[in-house]
């Protein structure tokens, strides 16, 4: 077992590589998942507003009344630039100038003046400045109407004040093909596994391509060929040495996996994501095998990561969810087992619809890429093997 105490001797060389990439990693999903594990509820915005009452009127104390009953009001003098230093300190968040007159002219129903009834004081256009303006068009439009039904415009400013602060139910729902199947596994928890697809590519294709390219090299394949260890077995060692090793990868992010979930997975949809992620783990590996048999240097071995890595990320749905990418990048991501990853890890957790058995053809096809990428690589190192037996007849 010279060979394979051989890996992984250079393996623990890249030891560092792997703990950065996996520190990484958990320094970026701890956040993402635990950000939104409290239950999602609805709460009604509130701003903080200066009133100025220039009219002083029991219709513009009665706007002044409805206003304060949802905001948090605050006084200030009504001198513009105290006002401004106040918005740009954010000490408030709109300031309300109720202009003279504003009682006169809404009693009258008459009045088609463009005169502003009151004007806004705010350093730039923000949501609170536009809802506080939505707040002042439908107090006025509901103060005209009671108005124009005959109420006095004292009454028709309480009506309108009781309309604008009524209480609204408010359900949350669950939007169609969101729905989550397994509460074990979660939408939330579902981007551990999301992001794993990156991490696993690059990882095996930095660290494991340049182990299997270190033991390529012309002057360490020159001892094995004239060592008594036959070809098979050196071929045999080094593919036991990458299974174990991307066994030992695919434990430790499953074993960090588990701190980020808080315990044991439970559930089926838990297991059926650690078993993709399983046979992703194989596929990132022979990716890494393969590129390994054309024996790259180690700066185009780093490039090749970064590209197959974030390149299948983007199109395959890692970064961006499937559901936000366009049919044209769908068909051209379906090429590539980053896809039928995605697919399945978020049918699962039910950020796309499917079935179980939707689930299980994603396996299937990640299956037929194990295959495939184990026929070519069998056939490269029978190719390889040929040419030592010859070089070694010929020189006899």
């Amino acid at each position: 077992m010279k060979v394979f105490n051989l890996f992984f001797k250079i393996a623990r060389a890249k030891a560092f590589i792997l703990l950065l990439y996996i520190g990484i990693f958990l320094a970026i999903c701890f956040p993402l998942v635990n950000s939104s594990k409290e239950k999602l509820d609805f709460e009604e915005a509130s701003i903080t507003v200066c009133v100025i009452d220039e009219d002083q009127t029991e219709t513009s104390r009665a706007l002044m009344d409805v206003i304060a009953e949802r905001n948090n009001l605050v006084q200030l003098p009504n001198d513009r630039q105290k006002i401004m230093d106040a918005m740009f300190y954010e000490v408030v968040d709109d300031t309300i100038v109720i202009r003279k007159g504003f009682e006169e002219r809404l009693s009258d129903p008459a009045d088609s003046s463009d005169e502003p009834l009151f004007y806004e004081h705010k350093m730039r256009d923000t949501f609170q400045s536009a809802m506080t303006e939505q707040f002042l068009n439908n107090f006025i439009r509901f103060v005209k109407v009671y108005v124009a039904g005959g109420d006095p415009v004292f009454e028709a400013a309480g009506k309108a004040g009781v309309e604008l602060t009524k209480e609204a139910e408010v359900e949350i729902v669950t939007p169609p093909g969101k729905e989550v199947l397994d509460e074990n596994f979660t939408e939330n928890f579902a981007l551990y596994f999301r992001f794993l697809p990156y991490l696993l590519v690059a990882m095996m294709v930095n660290v494991l391509s340049t182990i299997l390219t270190s033991l390529n090299r012309k002057d360490q394949k020159a001892r094995i060929e004239c060592s008594s260890v036959k070809m098979s077995s050196y071929m045999g060692q080094i593919f036991l040495g990458a299974a174990v090793f991307t066994v030992l990868i695919w434990l430790i992010f499953m074993v960090c996996g588990m701190l980020v979930y808080g315990g044991v997975y439970r559930g089926l949809h838990c297991s059926l994501a650690v078993l993709n992620s399983f046979l992703f783990a194989i596929i990132a590996s022979l990716i890494a095998i393969l590129i390994s048999s054309f024996n790259p240097s180690g700066t185009v071995v780093n490039m090749i990561a970064q590209v197959l890595g974030l390149g299948m990320a983007f199109i395959c749905g890692a970064f961006v969810p499937q559901t936000m990418l366009g049919e044209g990048v769908m068909a051209v991501a379906r090429i590539f087992p980053v896809y039928w990853f995605e697919k399945a890890n978020d049918m699962l957790a039910g950020i796309q619809k499917g079935t179980l058995g939707d689930v299980r053809t994603c396996f299937i096809v990640e299956g037929i890429y194990i295959a495939a990428l184990v026929i070519v690589i069998m056939l490269l190192s029978a190719r390889r093997g040929g040419l030592v037996r010859q070089k070694a007849v010929s020189q006899n």
